[in-house]
């Protein structure tokens, strides 16, 4: 067991360590973070000599196992905001903070069933669907909306990590860019949110380390595109697991070892309950958990994963079919695994922070009786309202910041090159998903904008070029959207909120045949439509609809009936729009249901998306015999698979439950 210095002694220690070295770091800590950027650049360096044609650079030449596939789903689906943001929902919520990533455990199991029929189609975007399964139009719509959303996805990653990045060096950064006043165009608004005109602000501490991680994988993804990002995520990911477990067992030491949490869970009202109570779920801004938003949120989380830009590279870049469903599946079960060791960090730091040996009471007395106050109902409620607001405020800001700040008070006291090991798991971590998005992204724009509407029938060399391009591009405009969040962050959530909205329509387009092109545009606008209208509007509906489905404040109806709208009414109209309209062409029909029904053969060769080999494998027999639906006959494989994943579920909730009783 490790010894530590006394309370009283932390923050000076931390203090110490950060004033040795430049920007808060010490020598060790560059020291792992240059190791650590020699290898993903030559990482990347080496993959560009790996790709001759755009099917290396956008799907990596379908030549990885099932460990790497692992890595990849993990990676790219695991960024740092994630775990500061539960470790923030734990410090609040308490022990029920974690449902708000493990809400998605739910529909993991069904990624095995779904990524085969992924990788089938043999597919370089998820456009290459939307393409072969109904008209160029709809996939335009796709590539627009995919493209919107890497921008989106890789903007929110930088923000978040740059944000901890700072945290990390003690607020030395912001010092840093205090000293050298480099000024950077802004937009200018009035109180009314009218637009003035431009100006000029200075750049912020945490953008350039914003920057710094964007130069990085900028370099290694567009020299290897996709093959650079599974290689350099194999890396990364294991940086990911360190950065999710390495605060865990010091932070646990602070507040007495394995046990502390039941002896010490009096200090927060129902820390260690699984279910959230109601009061506490309105106080977060959230609501309730029950079975009812469980079951629509993994409902929800289904239609829109797979449309995820990202997603058809998870699934097929593996060399047959079984690495895709291993490394979706096994990827996000290890993504859980880390769910948990982010929860009970955050309910270590409950203890230490609101414990009688808080360092908060040295170095901020003020924030130390602030959070006490939140911490305590009834000494809240009976503030007047301002005063409400401004502890509220200073307690979601430090819970934003905690995980960053107990790194910095308890690593530097542990051994020097922590902090360093820290960051580099954390850059790993955004970075992970950042180039992920960048190639998908890219990949959708020369596949289906440049290579069908620019320029026709160029050499696969213009084609790469042109990808690295466009992936340099769509990161440029992530760094413009990062600088903005606060004022369009709001306008962009319907992009984020809502990839069910097109997710429908994948979905009903592998399985039933009168689903066609005009469905898609119907089901599309109607679920975004009825989304932006229960959102914005739903307290018209308040007097016609039960009163449970809003919030106390009558006007905002609560996500899952929200969820509830959207689905349905996108569902129902992209129906009744399928039945009423003449369907797809028999002949591109049968070759697409064909392309999904035939398995993949290890070393086959396709020279166009979507379509089969010279020498393809049977095809497999639906589940039963009818003219439009198009279900697979489920194997062995895909029964084990699908039931051990379930089994996975279950241990994984029961060990929660255990370490919440035992801790």
């Amino acid at each position: 067991m490790f010894l530590f210095a006394q309370q009283e002694n932390l923050t000076k220690t931390a203090q110490e360590v950060a004033q040795s070295g430049w920007l808060g770091l010490g020598v060790a800590d560059w020291c792992v973070l240059a190791v650590y950027f020699v290898v993903i650049l030559v990482v990347g360096l080496w993959s560009m000599t790996k790709v001759s044609d755009i099917s290396d650079f956008f799907m990596g030449g379908r030549r990885f196992g099932k460990v790497f596939m692992m890595f990849f789903a993990f990676g790219s689906g695991t960024s740092s905001e994630q775990a500061i943001s539960v470790v923030a929902g734990t410090w609040r919520a308490g022990l029920a903070g974690i449902w708000w990533q493990f809400l998605w455990l739910w529909a993991t199991p069904f990624y095995w069933l779904v990524a085969p029929v992924m990788r089938r189609m043999r597919a370089l975007t998820t456009a290459d669907f939307f393409e072969h399964r109904f008209n160029t139009p709809t996939a335009t719509l796709y590539t627009i909306y995919g493209i919107i959303m890497a921008i989106v996805f890789i903007a929110a990653g930088l923000f978040s990590s740059g944000k901890m990045v700072d945290a990390l060096t003690g607020g030395e950064l912001e010092v840093l860019a205090q000293q050298l006043d480099v000024q950077v165009p802004t937009a200018e608004y009035s109180e009314d949110d009218s637009f003035v005109g431009m100006t000029t602000r200075p750049l912020k501490g945490y953008e350039y380390a914003i920057l710094a991680m964007t130069t990085l994988f900028v370099i290694y993804g567009m020299a290897g595109g996709l093959g650079a990002a599974i290689i350099t995520d194999f890396i990364q990911g294991i940086l990911t697991i360190i950065f999710s477990f390495l605060l865990l067992p010091f932070v646990f030491n602070m507040v007495g070892g394995f046990g502390a949490l039941q002896a010490g869970s009096q200090i927060k009202s129902g820390m260690l309950n699984l279910a959230a109570d109601p009061a506490v779920a309105e106080s977060l801004g959230k609501e309730p958990i029950t079975y009812f938003y469980v079951c629509m949120l993994a409902i929800t989380a289904m239609a829109g994963i797979v449309v995820q830009p990202h997603i058809m590279g998870v699934c097929g870049a593996g060399k047959t079919e079984f690495e895709g469903r291993f490394g979706f599946t096994v990827g996000n079960f290890l993504k859980r695994i880390c769910t948990i060791a982010w929860t009970f960090t955050g309910l270590a730091c409950i203890l230490w922070y609101l414990g009688d040996n808080s360092p908060l009471q040295q170095t901020d007395p003020d924030l130390y009786r602030d959070v006490q106050v939140r911490n305590n109902p009834e000494e809240y409620n009976s503030l007047p309202p301002a005063e409400q607001e401004r502890i509220d405020k200073a307690d979601k800001d430090f819970s934003d910041s905690l995980f960053g700040r107990a790194a910095f008070e308890i690593l530097p006291t542990i051994s020097p090159g922590l902090i360093g090991l820290l960051l580099a798991s954390l850059l790993a971590a955004v970075m992970s998903t950042s180039d992920a998005q960048m190639v998908i992204g890219s990949g959708l724009f020369t596949e289906n904008i440049y290579k069908k509407f620019i320029a026709k029938n160029r050499s696969d060399k213009h084609y790469l070029w042109v990808g690295r391009i466009a992936g340099l591009l769509i990161v440029m405009l992530a760094l413009i959207l990062q600088t903005s969040f606060e004022d369009v962050i709001h306008a962009l959530q319907v992009i984020i909120k809502t990839p069910a909205a097109i997710g429908i329509s994948f979905w009903f387009g592998i399985a039933w045949r009168r689903w066609n092109a005009l469905a898609v545009w119907a089901s599309t606008f109607a679920a975004v439509g009825t989304w932006w209208f229960v959102s914005n509007m739903g307290g018209s509906l308040s007097s016609i609809l039960p009163e449970s489905m809003f919030k106390n404040d009558g006007k905002s109806m609560y996500d899952v009936y929200q969820m509830l709208f959207y689905m349905g009414v996108g569902t129902s109209v992209g129906i009744a729009v399928s039945l009423l309209t003449p369907r797809m062409p028999q002949e591109k029909l049968d070759k697409f249901f064909r392309l999904i029904h035939t398995p993949i053969t290890p070393g086959e060769y396709v020279a166009e998306p979507c379509t089969l080999p010279a020498n393809p494998a049977p095809q497999e027999h639906t589940l039963f015999k009818h003219p439009d639906i198009e279900l697979p006959r489920l194997t062995l494989t895909d029964i084990s698979g699908f039931l051990l994943a379930w089994a996975a579920v279950a241990t994984l909730i029961g060990v929660t439950v255990w370490l919440s009783n035992h801790a």
